[in-house]
Order: C-alpha cells, then structure tokens, then sequence
C-alpha cells in the first residue's frame, strides 16, 4: 500500500503544471549557474598564473635588496575548482597580500573593491540556487499537501478506504520529495558532466568526495523545508493560510535570523575596531624607529675607526652591527604585531562563533557554513591563509635584512647589486584536509537532521490527529 501511495504522489506531482514550471527553471538556474562558476574559475586561474608571473619579474627586475625589502613579495591566493559550486567569502575578501620588512601583511585586492557592482547583486552559485529558489520550491510543492485535499474533499474519500493515516503521511513524503528531487538531480548530472569535461578543470577524488557531500547537504536542506511544509500543512485548514505561514517562516529561516545572529553577537561580544589595532602597530613601529636612530648614531661615535685601522674591518665591523640591529628591531616589531593580532584574532574568532552558533539554528546558515567549509572558500580557510602569510613574514624578513646588510655600499660608488632569488625562501599553504573540513561540518549536519525530525514528527502526530472533514 506504501508503494501505490508513494507512485501516486510522484504521478500526480510530474504530471502537474508546478512540476513542469519547476524543471524547466532549475534545469536552467543550475546549469547557468555552473556554466558561470567555470568561467569565473578559468578567469580566477588566468589572473593568478598571471600575478605570479609578474610578482617574480619585479622582484628579478629590484636593483638592490634593500629596495626588495621595502617593495616586499606579493603573496596570491590560489582559486579553489568548488568556488564553482560554492564561492563562499573569496570573492569578498582579498585575494593577495604584500609581505615586506615594515609592516604586518594584510590580503586586499577582492572582487568586490575591484568591481563594486558584484557587491550589489553577489555570486550566482549552485549554493544561492538551492537556499533561496529550491526551497521555494520545496514550500510550492508541500503547503497544500494535506489542507488542499481536506479542502478538496479527497483527503476523507482516501481515508474512508481504510489506508492508515502513518502509511499515507509517510507516503506523502516520500512521494513528494523524490518528484521535488527530479529538477534538481537531473540538471546536476549534467552540470557535472560539463565539469567533467571542462578544459583547464581538473578535480582530484578529494574534490569529487567534497562535491557529494555537499550534493547530500543540498538534499538534507531541501528535507526541511520539505518537511516543514508538511508539517504547516497538516496543522492548518486553509491552504492560503498554509502558504502564508511558510513564507512567513521561509523569511525568518533564510533572511532574518542569519542577519540578526550577526548584529546580536556584535553587540554582545565586542571587539576592538581593525582601525584601533592598526594604530597601535604604527605607533609602536614610530617608537622603535625613533629609537633605532638614536642608537645607530650612538654606536657609530663609539665606535669610530681608530687611526690607522683598517676601513673595511670598521666596514665589516658596522655591517654585523647593522645586520644584528636591525634583525633586533625587526624582530622586536613582528612580536608586537604578533601579540596585538593573536588578541585580536582571539576575539575575532570568539565573535564569530557566537555567531555561527546563533544562526545555525536556521538551515540557510547550516547550509551555507557547510558547503563553504567543503568547497574551501568559508571564513576558516581564508583565515589559515592569511595566518600562514604571517608566519610567513618574519621569515622573509630575517632573509631580506640578511641580504640587504651584507650588500650594504660604503664606498659611494652607486654601484647596483645583482639580485639573487635561489635561496629566497617560498611562502607555502597547504590546504585544508577533508576529514578536518567534514567534522566542522558535522554540527551542520547534525542540525539538518535534527530539523527534519523534529518537523515530520510534527506532521506524523498532527495528521494523526488531525480531523478530516
């Protein structure tokens, strides 16, 4: 009897008006939207090989170490291929970072400062499609499913044949949820064909395992709304007040709740502004500047070359000098930086979790935080990123003062010293594992499910209930 129920739901359904209205504009959302993912890729992979191959003619093109200390390395993001599927935060933070001798580097240059407009309208992704239009979608297909038959009369004319009411409620489900799964499956096999055949686009296993558990993350937050609808529907004996009360929902879960656990956190964690802390990086910087030239000149009168002394011993001998210092004051700075960004970092990450904890009771947010955390373009990986250019930095900095001190000219001449690169050391990220990407998406997970039990529950125990005539 599950059987024939389930078939007549899915008959029903595809034969429908709503059906063919929503195949037609996933097949061409989901497909438009993939189509649009790899030419951003393509674009994305051109403008880096391109940025890397001009960060290396400039630094080759320096004409002493001490100007490449001060002119500094860039430092490029690499375009992750599921950007394609989810473009998470990369297209609004920064893509590239200086790192130099002077000052804590920092990633600029995102799409939005190089093109606002994108900031206006956001990225057409398969992520934005399956939030917003699939779960419209999923509230199109289930607001009537039980008030529009006690409305129509057939919902009694069925229950009258004896057909248990837990068989015909699971069967609802069932039923309309594998016809509500058929846009969306077919457009995907396709799309994912495109992908596969795509030149310039190469995906790993890795990268195909992160696209199924993302396609699964889909197919759960669809499952909720599913189920809401469901469940709205067997409480109420309208279908115009059914529709009103998922919408209104569909609002809160998507739009509102999201955007308040944002505000609600800012307010109940606060944290120094990015301003704040750039001011006390600078003003230390000035300090120990100030101080640093007090001290060279200090040094220098006492240690003046005695008669007769050799000039390239005192050369010598105020080059280590030179090398040392300014090592020291470096070093004393990166410190400083480093503290006041650990701090800063602390409470950043504190907020943000508050955050994320205050909006994952929303299934757009679960959604969102997990297919970023699997496409690796969430605020996570681009926060390791930017940690490892830091970590990066002194590194660079302890080379670039080593060089510039021992090519240090005293005779006036002006002569240019040749740059050498071999041994420069080469800022290095490895991207995040998938089994540490798949637990931070547990909780994620665990909400998706937990909110589809919860809401078919509801519609079991109220359809049971639930007065017919």
């Amino acid at each position: 009897m599950l059987k024939d129920i389930i078939k007549k739901e899915i008959l029903e359904t595809i034969t429908s008006a709503k059906f063919v209205f929503t195949f037609l504009l996933c097949a061409i959302l989901i497909l438009l939207s993939v189509f649009t993912g790899i030419s951003n890729y393509r674009s994305d992979q051109k403008e880096y090989s391109a940025a890397l191959a001009l960060n290396k003619k400039n630094l080759e093109s320096q004409t002493s170490y001490a100007t490449l200390a001060q002119l500094g390395t860039k430092i490029n993001k690499a375009p992750q291929v599921l950007g394609a599927i989810a473009s998470g935060v990369d297209e609004a933070v920064g893509r590239v970072a200086t790192v130099n001798i002077a000052y804590d580097p920092n990633l600029v240059d995102s799409k939005y400062e190089s093109n606002p407009i994108f900031s206006v309208f956001g990225a057409l992704d398969l992520t934005f499609i399956v939030k917003i239009v699939l779960s419209l979608f999923a509230i199109l297909f289930t607001y009537d499913a039980i008030v529009g038959e006690k409305e129509r009369g057939t919902l009694k004319l069925t229950l009258s044949n004896r057909v248990p009411r837990d068989r015909l409620i699971l069967g609802k489900f069932i039923g309309g949820f594998v016809s509500l799964l058929i846009p969306l499956i077919i457009p995907l096999v396709l799309g994912m064909l495109i992908l596969l055949v795509s030149p310039n686009i190469s995906m790993s296993g890795e990268d195909w395992t992160r696209l199924l558990l993302m396609f699964l993350m889909f197919f759960l937050y669809l499952s909720v709304f599913f189920s809401l609808g469901l469940f709205v529907s067997a409480r109420t004996n309208r279908s115009s007040t059914s529709f009103l009360i998922l919408l209104f929902l569909w609002v809160i879960f998507v739009t509102v709740i999201p955007k308040l656990s944002v505000t609600a956190a800012a307010q109940l964690n606060r944290i120094p502004s990015v301003h704040e802390i750039t001011a006390k990086k600078d003003a230390f910087l000035q300090q120990v500047q100030g101080s640093a030239q007090k001290q060279v000149l200090d040094w220098v009168n006492q240690n003046r070359p005695k008669p007769g002394e050799d000039p390239k011993a005192f050369q010598g001998k105020i080059k280590k000098f030179l090398e040392d210092f300014q090592q020291e004051s470096t070093k004393k700075i990166d410190e400083n930086n480093a503290a006041l960004e650990r701090d800063y970092q602390l409470r950043k990450r504190s907020q943000e979790g508050l955050a994320i904890n205050l909006s994952r009771i929303s299934p757009a947010s679960a959604l969102m935080f997990s297919t970023m955390s699997l496409a690796r373009t969430g605020i996570d990986e681009h926060e390791r990123f930017l940690a490892s250019i830091r970590a990066y930095k002194p590194i660079f900095t302890q080379w670039a003062n080593a060089r510039m001190m021992r090519n240090l000219d005293f005779t006036g001449t002006g002569q240019n010293v040749k740059v050498v690169l071999d041994d420069m050391p080469l800022h290095k990220f490895e991207a995040e594992a998938l089994s540490k990407s798949f637990v931070r998406t547990l909780p994620d997970f665990a909400v998706m499910i937990v909110l589809i039990i919860a809401f078919f529950v509801g519609a079991y125990i109220s359809f049971l209930k639930a007065d017919v005539r």
